[in-house]
């Protein structure tokens, strides 16, 4: 029975565990990925992204069923310096009678010698120019001069033992992001791709969006890859898919369109001789909730939304009910739940997530 690249990903040992790595160039490294990431999604692309596997990043074409892989290499330098083809291609001897240290293409290679039944591209990404070639954003290695291609390939060949060197998958890339301003550049990036998405005029705050989605890498970054035993531990612990992207895109425009109803709650509730103080808290509760709700993965409370969404939609409310009506009967219904995060959402919070199911589904 043939492999498959779900199996492989699993049982294939991985060439060597990652080394120290600065925080500047892990930043620099996530935020290359998010990057890449939006312009994967703006051209329909699908794609799972897995972070610190096999590889600093590695990219898939397909959550459920791989048919190609992209090994990817993000390293930065000084700006100013240049990689030359020694750097690229020198491997550091082992010490203490470890196996040496394969060079930066060599670990490329041994990824593709590893996976040699699936098709893989390799990428090595930099800020930084490549002394032997001309500037260019991507650059493939059999395009190079022929005295550098023999570099190349005899540097694989004494380091993993190929017989042949396949240069035309390996491509070098220089990329647009700036080693020193990659922050502030990826926010612009992430305030194109949500006017693409939801029109110039949206008022979506970027920074909480790009916060979570940050921490979120982080946190599959760090997720030992020796406890991933199953594909699905891999796209749950490990990965960022599209699929999740689209279902946080989902609720970043169900937020945007629902966040200006608070004007209509505040009058009613005054109707209804709610206090100035209970509606200062609920709508300090609303602006919480409004941003809470782009947290990429706050997992409780998106249980508690469901809860409430579906408790709201079961109701049949005769008429214009009063809110504090609603707010009563739903609390009702989802009592036990409420019960289970007291400890984490305090009781006006709950109202406010309450209001605003509501006014959506209406």
């Amino acid at each position: 029975m043939p492999s498959t690249i779900q199996s492989d990903l699993v049982t294939v040992s991985q060439t060597e565990t990652s080394g120290s790595r600065s925080p500047a160039r892990f930043a620099y490294q996530r935020n290359w990925a998010l990057a890449e990431l939006i312009e994967y999604h703006l051209k329909g692309k699908d794609y799972v992204f897995a972070f610190e596997f096999h590889d600093d990043i590695l990219i898939l074409d397909s959550e459920k069923s791989p048919t190609s892989l992209q090994f990817v290499q993000v390293k930065t330098k000084t700006t100013g310096d240049k990689w030359s083809i020694h750097q690229l291609t020198k491997s550091e001897k082992g010490k203490n009678g470890n196996p040496d240290k394969l060079s930066i293409i060599g670990k490329l290679y041994e990824n593709k010698n590893n996976f040699s039944e699936h098709t893989s591209q390799l990428r090595f990404v930099t800020n930084a120019y490549f002394s032997f070639v001309a500037p260019a954003p991507v650059t493939i290695a059999d395009q190079l001069e022929k005295k550098d291609q023999g570099k190349i390939a005899g540097a694989v060949q004494g380091q993993i033992g190929a017989r042949a060197v396949d240069l035309s998958c390996l491509q070098l890339e220089q990329s647009s992001l700036s080693v020193d301003d990659h922050e502030k550049h990826i926010r612009g990036i992430l305030h194109d791709f949500f006017e693409k998405l939801f029109g110039c005029e949206h008022s979506i705050p970027v920074s909480p969006w790009y916060q979570s989605i940050s921490d979120q890498i982080k946190i599959k970054n760090n997720y030992p890859s020796e406890q991933v035993k199953s594909f699905d531990d891999l796209i749950r612990n490990k990965c960022i898919t599209k699929s999740e992207i689209e279902d946080f895109l989902q609720r970043v425009n169900r937020s945007h369109n629902s966040s200006d109803n608070w004007d209509v709650i505040k009058s009613q509730l005054q109707v209804e001789g709610v206090t100035l103080q209970e509606i200062i808290k609920l709508h300090r509760s609303w602006k919480k909730y409004t941003t809470d709700r782009l947290d990429y993965d706050n997992n409780a409370l998106k249980s508690l939304e469901s809860d409430i969404a579906n408790a709201v939609s079961m109701f049949s409310f005769d008429g214009d009910p009063d809110l504090k009506e609603v707010i009563s009967c739903v609390r009702g219904n989802v009592s036990i739940k409420l019960l289970s995060v007291a400890s984490i959402f305090d009781n006006h919070y709950i109202d406010s997530i309450i209001l605003w199911q509501y006014c959506e589904q209406l």
